[in-house]
């Protein structure tokens, strides 16, 4: 029974000393494929160091973006998020760190990742050198100080990740008298599946502040408070909200003085799966939006909207949203075939629009002339036939027999005298418009091709 108890004793100590090995080969693995997808996706493996010990692992990888379109592709490919071209200059030639850490003991610990860029591409830092030098040094000394930081834990088994972005609070003040202000605080997200592309995930933010000003010009981006979350199982069955508190945006010069604020943004979105069809719907909220410039000045109070789209086609809507998501990549000849005849699939089905309401409380110009608000409600239906495309190319006026439109729109007085102030057309649409004590109203009904506005045929 002893001899039996110290074998077992001896095999279980065995295993214990094996497991950090084997964790290590097992990481190895995973960290090797994912540097070369990266390698096979527009980036160069230009350095490497290892410090291991017996129970941990650390990589330290720098990377150059050789090919900065393939890797946007790529990336897209997860996140379905358009990237703007101009991002190909500022990132084509960067040099890019990953930082890589990990248990060898298998699953004992999340595996945590640290990316920050160590120089942006080549011809915009050596621009950036010649045109202010001093400003060169200052962002060449943030960034190798890894002042841009992504850090990410993943935890492989339950595929749960937790992250931030380091804070940033950076000001510069040049001997040529420009003023250069950079905030960035308390980025946080987490979530669950992919990073790339989570099925669920969580994102915070703060502050966001970006100003630069030379005395002449100055510029201003300043965002408080974010509030991001999202559940996606699929292009039928998600739910995602944004909330964002405070946003302002201004440029001013000797010749013009802009800005742009919104206060209390608030958006939802959603899309349900009943059987084999899809609803979808929308909800927006906005406090304010104050635009002003040195010509004109106005102010727009609580804006409102509630939409919802009802009884779609599940196979053909999530076609339809899968080419929309491959936009990028996709040759836009091929595309608009395959868009044009996807969404003639999707309407052959038949589909329900509502528009709950589209609301606007009040809009004053110039700070003193108050115009009042308006409120929009509509209910459009499209009835299913499968002749559709057929109908189509024999003449487009026939698929107006399968449209069935209810709109109602209500404008107060002093904005709708605003809106037609000046217009050629205000005759004629005077001659349609109703009034009550408060708004003039519109009624407009389309039906079997015949449409009426306030109970009046229009030719």
């Amino acid at each position: 029974m002893k001899k039996t108890t110290l074998i077992v004793s001896f095999f279980i100590i065995f295993i214990i000393i094996l497991a950090p090995l084997v964790g290590n080969s097992f990481m190895q693995k995973i960290v090797d494929e994912n540097v070369q997808s990266l390698q096979n996706n527009g980036l160069v493996l230009k350095n490497m160091k290892n410090d291991s010990t017996y129970l941990n692992t650390k990589k330290h990888f720098e990377f150059v973006l050789q090919n900065a379109e393939i890797f946007t592709h790529y990336i897209h490919s997860y996140t379905k998020t358009k990237i703007p071209s101009y991002f190909n200059k500022i990132l084509n030639g960067a040099t890019i760190a990953v930082d890589v850490e990990y248990s060898n003991i298998p699953f004992s610990k999340a595996i945590t990742l640290e990316v920050y860029p160590l120089s942006l591409s080549h011809s915009l830092m050596q621009e950036m050198k010649i045109n202010n030098s001093e400003a060169y040094q200052h962002f060449v000394h943030f960034l190798t100080s890894k002042g841009l930081l992504y850090s990410v834990e993943y935890n492989l088994v339950s595929q749960d990740f937790d992250g931030y972005v380091k804070d940033i609070d950076e000001f510069y003040n040049f001997k040529d008298g420009k003023k250069l202000l950079m905030q960035l605080e308390n980025v946080r997200f987490s979530g669950h599946g992919d990073v790339l592309e989570p099925q669920d995930s969580k994102f915070s933010l703060d502050r966001l502040k970006f100003d630069v000003n030379d005395g002449k010009n100055s510029f201003l981006i300043d965002v408080n408070t974010v509030r991001n979350s999202n559940d996606f199982q699929s292009f039928a069955n998600y739910a995602s909200s944004t909330k964002v508190f405070h946003t302002e945006f201004s440029f001013q010069s000797p010749q013009d003085d802009i800005n742009v604020s919104i206060e209390n943004f608030d958006v939802s979105s959603s899309a349900k799966q009943k059987n084999e069809k899809v609803d979808l719907h929308s909800k927006s909220l906005i406090g304010n939006v104050v635009f002003h410039t040195k010509k004109m000045d106005y102010t727009l109070e609580n804006f409102n909207s509630d939409i919802s789209v009802t009884a779609l086609d599940k196979q053909s809507f999530e076609n339809f949203s899968s080419l929309l998501t491959q936009s990028k990549s996709m040759n836009k000849a091929v595309l608009q075939q395959k868009m044009q005849k996807s969404l003639l699939s999707l309407l052959s089905h038949g589909l329900h629009v509502k528009v709950s309401e589209i609301s606007l409380q009040n809009i004053t110009l110039n700070k003193i002339q108050t115009l009042g608000g308006m409120k929009i409600t509509s209910d459009l239906q499209i009835k299913a036939d499968k002749e559709l495309a057929n109908k189509l190319q024999i003449s487009p006026m026939l698929l107006l027999e399968n449209i069935k439109m209810q709109i109602d729109i209500r404008l107060a007085n002093a904005l709708y005298l605003k809106l037609i102030e000046d217009s050629p057309l205000a005759p004629t649409i005077a001659s349609y418009a109703k009034k009550d004590a408060d708004s003039i109203y519109f009624d407009i009904h389309f039906e079997d091709a015949k449409l009426m506005i306030n109970d009046k045929t229009v030719q």
